[in-house]
């Protein structure tokens, strides 16, 4: 390898070493690295920054994603390689030295100089940069590559040299990656090594063609065949799922496998012989599963089906293919509709089944007090993290007090853990922590029993009942945990209620509502900002930007809404075999022992709950009444 200087196509190394020329620097400004490389490298002008894990290991989470930033972030930062067509500007090769041995370290060396070699024969233009014994071999290009192309020439790639890492290709909406300029996490900035000078003539127009792929396709033919039978092997076709519902009114969530061909159009994977047959599959279960033409179209515009449209994009005219698709499958669907009856489908989860009649102190009015105190003391009352956990789960039981107008409910721990993102035994640990405490929040009225849930009342504590009645009723639907807040977190949830309930002026004022720390909000803020759910800046004050709609359409990009149908099908099916059981060990008692039976639990019951105060016989809490019905 020659220098810039002499026509070469790179420069790597340290000063002094073959390869380098003397008048070359060996390293560039981080700033100018960053400046130069961030907008090329990029499909799209996002960038996600580190968030720390143990073992000085970091994750780049959605919750961290925000616009490209022309300036260095103080922090590590990657940015995403496939636009929302599913396609990329450069094949992104990460060489890494995991335990940063002498060995890993010689051995990314050699197969990083293999690499080059091997790009360097078939034409290509590429950069790289080094830290802490890794390297990056960014490969410039002239035509942006289609999802499954890139994938399978860098996973071939991967066949050839062990320590190159092939996952930052292998997800369009996850795929991303430091690049040179970025902080490392391990101290210093990815370096490059080569002048200003011809990094500014590489950026400016100095591509891979074409031809210099298809090359590298050829050289590496025996490696591709490789990882397309590992692909088929691994990736068993999924047979027709039937769509579930994962929350009243928002529709069916299609199949696990025509989601995946969705997101990522991988439909060799999937045992198609074709992208048509592909595309085929995925418009006929959304179609199955209520979604219109105008859905489909919206998702893969907006980048939440990046790989529907990859799968469209390689036709002449893509929009005008999609819609004949459409048009041609919609009649063949309404036929096959004709011939059968439609499968019913409900929204039903395990929290929402109840029977009853409320009783003549159950109101809405009195839930929404008892909401409102809530939300005037909740920081004080359960501060920190600690306690966001168990200030979610009291408004979740508020929540479905609301849907059935009574302060009584029959909670079920799996409704309850879809509505707050919690596991069901956190759930369990949690109501029985609340409603234990002394002057609790809510009172244990009926336990669990066979197919009855638990049944627990809202009850406002004896030190707050003064309060109650002069309290400020909130305004707006009540709310557990938003979806798309399971991936942007618990932090981003509470500033983006302080605000729209109008304590948005400043981030102290934030900071007041919501018990966060400074850093706290001020993270919160950057990721509402990032993804434009809110706007605004600390002297002017904070504004939402975004409603409802948005909230579910950005849950839906990030997988959550998939997420939730999947564990809701699971607590379906853990209902189904519970039921089963009981119908299985279903005995027929007579009255004395049933009387018997009465006894013995009315003994446990005092046994278990001897520090429970008797549920008042107030207004602002019902007299023990009848369980209502519902799942445990």
């Amino acid at each position: 390898m020659v220098p810039p200087e002499y026509g070469g196509r790179l420069a790597v190394g340290k000063y002094g070493e073959p390869g380098v020329s003397p008048h070359t620097p060996t390293t560039l400004p981080p700033e100018t690295s960053w400046s130069l490389t961030a907008p090329v490298i990029a499909g799209q002008p996002r960038m996600r920054l580190a968030k720390p894990q143990r073992e000085n290991r970091v994750s780049y989470p959605a919750s961290t994603e925000r616009a490209l930033s022309p300036a260095l972030p103080a922090k590590p930062a990657a940015v995403r390689l496939y636009s929302d067509a599913g396609q990329c500007n450069v094949l992104a090769l990460d060489f890494d030295a995991k335990d940063r041995t002498t060995e890993q370290i010689d051995d990314v060396a050699y197969d990083v100089f293999q690499a080059e070699a091997l790009l360097d024969q078939a034409g290509a233009w590429f950069l790289t940069d080094h830290a802490h014994g890794g390297s990056h071999v960014y490969v410039l290009l002239e035509h942006a590559l289609p999802f499954i192309e890139a994938r399978e020439l860098v996973e071939a790639m991967a066949q050839r040299w062990e320590t190159l890492d092939p996952s930052p290709h292998q997800s369009i909406a996850r795929g991303c990656i430091t690049v040179p300029g970025s902080a490392h996490k391990l101290g210093g900035h990815r370096q490059l090594t080569i002048s200003e000078r011809s990094l500014r003539e590489r950026i400016n127009g100095l591509r891979t063609p074409a031809r210099a792929v298809r090359q590298l396709r050829l050289n590496l033919r025996d490696e591709i065949r490789l990882v397309q039978a590992k692909r088929a092997a691994t990736v068993a076709a999924e047979p027709h799922s039937t769509p579930v519902v994962y929350n009243a009114g928002a529709g069916r969530v299609m199949g696990h496998k025509y989601l995946a061909l969705a997101l990522e159009g991988d439909w060799a994977a999937y045992g198609y012989d074709s992208p048509s047959e592909a595309r085929w599959a995925v418009l006929w279960s959304a179609m199955a599963t209520g979604l219109s033409r105008e859905d489909v179209a919206t998702r893969m515009n907006d980048g939440r089906w990046p790989g529907l449209w990859a799968l469209h994009a390689h036709r002449p005219r893509p929009w005008r293919a999609f819609a004949d698709d459409w048009s041609r499958m919609e009649a063949l669907f309404r036929a096959k509709n004709d011939e059968q009856e439609d499968s019913g489908h409900t929204s039903d989860t395990s929290a929402n089944s109840h029977t009853g009649e409320p009783s003549v102190h159950d109101s809405h009015g009195s839930i929404r007090a008892w909401r409102s105190l809530l939300h005037e003391v909740e920081t004080r009352e359960f501060p920190g993290a600690r306690g966001w956990t168990r200030r979610l789960l009291l408004r979740a039981i508020a929540k479905q007090s609301h849907e059935i107008g009574s302060t009584l409910t029959a909670t079920g721990v799996r409704g309850l853990s879809l509505a707050t993102g919690l596991s069901i035994q956190t759930v369990a640990a949690l109501l029985r922590e609340l409603s234990t405490q002394h002057d609790p929040w809510i009172t244990l009225i009926a336990r669990a029993h066979g197919r009855e849930a638990a049944a627990y009342a809202l009850r406002i504590p004896d030190r707050y009942a003064d309060a109650a009645a002069t309290v400020r009723w909130i305004r707006g639907k009540a709310h557990a945990l938003r979806p798309v807040f399971e991936r942007l977190g618990a932090p981003a949830a509470l500033t983006y209620e302080a605000i729209e309930h109008g304590h948005g002026s400043s981030p102290t004022t934030i900071q007041a509502r919501t018990g966060l720390s400074r850093t706290a909000v001020t993270d919160a803020l950057a990721t509402l900002t990032g993804w434009n759910l809110i706007d605004g800046n600390p002297d002017e004050g904070y504004w939402l930007t975004s409603d409802d709609t948005h909230l579910e359409r950005l849950a839906e990009r990030l997988g959550v809404t998939h997420a939730r149908a999947t564990k809701l099908a699971t607590y379906r099916e853990h209902r189904r075999i519970w039921w089963a059981y009981l119908a299985r060990h279903d005995i027929a008692l007579h009255a004395a022992d049933l009387e018997a039976d009465r006894e013995i639990l009315a003994l446990l019951d005092e046994m278990r709950l001897n520090d429970l105060d008797p549920p008042p016989h107030s207004a602002s809490t019902p007299a023990r009444q009848q369980p209502l019905q519902g799942v445990a």
